[in-house]
């Protein structure tokens, strides 16, 4: 008789972690779902508290931290970009987008519950901790999902996410502080945030071990050391305090300093976070510096344009958020239309040059704004500057992945996404300090003989707090007045305010043209079909 063989099915293989970054066919949209969902309530959280800003300083007694909202979640965002895209290049993405959204969870949280600006300040920079990962891996894992071929098309409509949020998050924020109070703009991010923590878990491969890897500490600490000082005081300078003081100087300087010290332990570090080796690519180059100045014109335009819509045209904060409605559709238009057209033809030099072409054309459209400028002329040209912008951005995207090999992708991505905030950071205030000068400079001329410096001095005072955020600095600079005078006064300060912009937008301009020769020198790596093969240009 023979022995009874067992039937027992052998026991199923555990799921083995992977060897890369990239995203198994039958997850691939699923994924790209996720992202998209990320990248939403990424924005969203930037945006959405812009209106609901004057509640929370007038609840919390916090007027003079303002700019902080803000600030702390800049700051903290920017500096976490480069550090995330390196390390996710050597761990994979799954760890840093579970950490990155559990510090924006816990962020959001602490935000809703803050007693005090104090709280609030520090809950944002912890939020910003999280919203810098997110933003570092949202678009570096396109190229874990696509092709550098297909990625134009699926990058195209990460971009238009980033459009659609600019646009509701003002209008939700407006909605929920007025219904619901101003804490719930923190909470409202809470559900949509986990559901994209319990996919990223379930979906995102986990990367396996690849022997002992040296992570770049003494570069990572100096690259924190310099940036959070440069930013500080790009964000003083110009509105809080003037170019040349002691505190602007003081912090540009001593942090220019470490940021060389940086770039030159970079160069001997064996996992450096930001290699130099990066710029011997000229696609990388050209693609960095156009990111830059496109950070300048976007963001100086997302800044300025509220400002125009408020003390020039007269409207409310809130209406003022609508007012950007044209510049970011066209955003979004351009890029969609701009990604379909890289993915269709494989290639991205003519519509780079055609997108800076239309910017330079929408930025210098902007530049023509007056005071008597109908609302018609402002929306084409906001339109036409979105357009540009939106089909500039996904190439840059493309050209920057297309340049290096599939395991430098975090890092060449994370690295222009930095230039691209650093650009915006540096853009706006200098274009501050234009509208204000140009203010007190033309705002003596305009005003009605016998007024005085005085009036001149709290206009400008007045114009700065809407720079800043403060959307009541004008009512607080005017509100004694008698009507008549009241009203001379405010025609003079649209006048120059709307001079002031005007030059502004002219240097960004310039800028764009100047990005726009920079264009031709961009050369042309055929976009591979797949996702690992090295480039061959």
């Amino acid at each position: 008789m023979s022995a009874v063989r067992s039937t027992t099915p052998p026991p199923a293989a555990r799921p083995q972690p992977a060897f890369t970054n990239q995203i198994p066919a039958d997850r691939r949209y699923w994924v790209l779902a996720t992202v998209m969902l990320v990248q939403f309530v990424s924005i969203l959280t930037s945006t959405i508290i812009s209106t609901a800003a004057p509640t929370i300083v007038d609840d919390l007694h916090g007027l003079n931290l303002y700019a902080w909202l803000f600030s702390s979640y800049l700051l903290a965002s920017s500096v976490t970009v480069p550090v995330v895209g390196k390390l996710s290049d050597l761990f994979g993405r799954r760890p840093f987008y579970i950490a990155g959204l559990l510090l924006f969870l816990i962020g959001s949280a602490a935000s809703g519950f803050s007693q005090n600006m104090g709280e609030l300040i520090a809950a944002r920079a912890l939020t910003g901790i999280g919203g810098g990962a997110m933003m570092a891996l949202s678009v570096t894992t396109i190229g874990d999902i696509f092709s550098p071929r297909e990625r134009g098309r699926w990058m195209g409509l990460i971009m238009s996410v980033f459009g659609l949020g600019s646009i509701l998050g003002p209008l939700v924020g407006g909605f929920i502080t007025d219904h619901l109070g101003w804490r719930w703009v923190f909470y409202v991010n809470i559900v949509p945030g986990l559901i994209a923590l319990g996919l990223v878990a379930f979906l995102l491969p986990r990367l396996a071990a690849h022997g002992r890897v040296r992570i770049d500490w003494v570069g990572i600490v100096l690259l924190v050391s310099g940036v959070v000082p440069m930013l500080i005081g790009l964000t003083w300078a110009g509105i809080t305090y003037p170019w040349a003081s002691v505190q602007v100087v003081a912090t540009l300087g001593g942090g220019a300093l470490i940021v060389i010290a940086f770039a030159i332990w970079e160069n001997h570090a064996p996992e450096p976070i930001l290699t130099l080796h990066l710029f011997e690519s000229r696609a990388f180059t050209v693609a960095v510096i156009l990111s830059f100045l496109m950070g300048i014109a976007l963001f100086g335009a997302l800044t300025f344009l509220p400002l125009y819509a408020q003390g020039v045209l007269g409207y409310s904060a809130q209406d003022a958020g609508l007012v950007l409605s044209p510049l970011m559709l066209g955003f979004v238009l351009g890029s969609l239309v701009g990604g379909q057209f890289t993915t269709r033809t494989g290639r991205y030099k003519l519509q780079t040059v055609i997108g800076m072409a239309v910017g330079v054309v929408g930025m210098f459209l902007l530049s023509r704004l007056s005071a008597t400028t109908g609302f018609t002329e402002a929306l084409i040209a906001m339109a036409v500057t979105g357009i540009g912008v939106g089909a500039v951005f996904p190439t840059l995207s493309v050209v920057v992945q297309s340049a290096f090999p599939y395991r430098l992708l975090g890092t060449a991505n994370a690295a222009r996404q930095f230039f691209n905030n650093l650009g915006a950071v540096m853009g706006v205030p200098v274009m501050a300090t234009i509208v204000i000068e140009t203010l007190k400079n033309e705002l003596p001329s305009h005003l009605p003989p016998g007024l005085g410096s005085q009036l001149a001095n709290a206009a400008t005072s007045g114009a700065q707090g809407l720079i800043a955020g403060q959307s009541q600095g004008l009512t607080e600079a005017f509100g004694k007045l008698q009507p008549a005078v009241a009203h001379q006064v405010l025609t003079a300060l649209r006048t120059s305010l709307a001079i002031g912009t005007s030059r502004a937008f002219l240097l960004a301009s310039a800028l764009a043209a100047a990005g726009l020769v920079i264009t031709f020198f961009l050369p042309e790596i055929p976009l591979r079909g797949t996702i690992q093969d090295h480039p061959t240009g």
